[in-house]
């Protein structure tokens, strides 16, 4: 139920986050916003924060007193949530809304912060969706994310890369526009014991033999098909190769595997806990990451902080976060991605030397940094309101 925020100081503001990406499920997005709920109450204690919370989130989103939430059963990406959600934040009277999704809610009455991830869906609608729903809704996020562009009181870039691809859209809006990095949860860190971690994703995966990581779902962008290609054709048992994604056979992998006879050393693992995917990371030999296009890239960045050698492409996200601590390849070059994975199966020395380097990188990306920035666009926002 709504709980309309206190009377507040002259100088504090009522600060509505979009969180319905806050779900059980974790996603990239959901663990960006759940930092910046975790954090902001306590950065700001005369702010009220109001969240739109999702009804399939956990409960309660933020224990601080200057906190309270709203429950919004439309989906965040629904093309009609850019239409009413306008009303939330004119009857809570509110300062500044945050969309952290790239699109933003019509007619808002305040000032307005959006984090955008990426501009894909501008400059590569072929690699957003897939299928019917590529059709159905390629036009509705590309003109939501060029309004978003253009009317935002504040942008938020989780990268730098992004953040040119946007001032090449638009020019006008790198006086608007910040770069924040985002950062990994605690709980992905190196293994207080390997031996016990190995076990472990030995009972997830089914086999104790090595093995190699791909994360996230199987979207155009994210080139799984090219990960399988190059695992068979380079790597060699008794070596694995781990997918943790839903199992399709639509979507061509299951397929691909079969064709090229590797089908029995993939895993597919899906919906499985955050402890359970901290586990897998520890214990893998690498992570491969052949997209190609990302606006940050995650995986690749808890990948790093658990001490997992990283294989990636060569894209300006992923050297963005690497700083030359992973193995990079040309994006989409079948050859180049075999040529690096059978050097790196060899290499247990690279794999460790990588480890140890991506480990040290990881620390300087921050959630407790983010916040702090991010509630400095919100001030922003808030004084270039007219």
């Amino acid at each position: 139920m709504y709980r309309a925020p206190p009377s507040r100081s002259t100088n504090s503001l009522r600060v509505a986050i979009d969180a319905r990406y806050v779900r059980e499920k974790p996603s990239g997005i959901g663990a960006y916003v759940h930092a910046l709920v975790d954090r902001l109450p306590d950065l700001a204690h005369s702010d009220h924060f109001l969240f739109w919370a999702h009804p399939l989130a956990p409960r309660p989103l933020s224990r601080a007193a200057n906190t309270s939430a709203v429950t919004i059963r439309a989906g965040p990406t629904a093309p009609w949530t850019v239409i009413w959600p306008q009303c939330y934040a004119s009857f809570t009277n509110v300062d500044v809304f945050h969309s952290p999704h790239n699109t933003m809610p019509r007619g808002l009455p305040c000032a307005s912060v959006v984090t955008v991830h990426d501009v894909m869906a501008i400059e590569r609608p072929d690699l957003h969706l897939q299928g019917l729903e590529r059709v159905v809704k390629s036009v509705y996020f590309r003109q939501a994310i060029w309004r978003a562009l253009r009317q935002a009181t504040r942008l938020v870039a989780q990268s730098k890369a992004t953040a040119d691809r946007i001032c090449m859209l638009l020019p006008e809006a790198a006086a608007r526009l910040t770069v924040i990095w985002s950062a990994s949860d605690a709980c992905f860190r190196p293994p207080e014991d390997l031996a016990v971690a190995k076990e472990r994703a030995a009972c997830l995966s089914g086999a104790e033999s090595p093995y190699l990581l791909v994360i996230g779902s199987n979207t155009p962008s994210k080139r799984h098909d090219l990960a399988i290609a190059a695992f068979a054709n380079a790597v060699p048992r008794p070596w694995r190769l781990v997918l943790v994604q839903s199992r399709k056979a639509r979507d061509g992998l299951v397929g691909l595997a079969n064709r090229l006879h590797v089908a029995d050393r993939i895993v597919w693992l899906d919906t499985i806990a955050r402890e359970d995917l901290v586990t897998l990371i520890q214990a893998a030999g690498g992570l491969i990451q052949p997209s190609i296009y990302e606006g940050f890239g995650l995986p690749v960045l808890e990948a790093m902080a658990c001490g997992c050698p990283v294989v990636a492409s060569d894209i300006a996200p992923l050297r963005e976060i690497t700083a030359s601590t992973a193995v990079l390849f040309p994006a989409g070059d079948f050859d180049a991605l075999a040529r690096a994975l059978r050097d790196f199966v060899r290499s247990s020395g690279l794999r460790q030397s990588l480890g140890e380097q991506g480990l040290s990188r990881a620390q300087d990306f921050s959630w407790d940094h983010c916040a702090r920035e991010t509630l400095k666009v919100y001030r922003d926002a808030a004084a270039r309101r007219p």
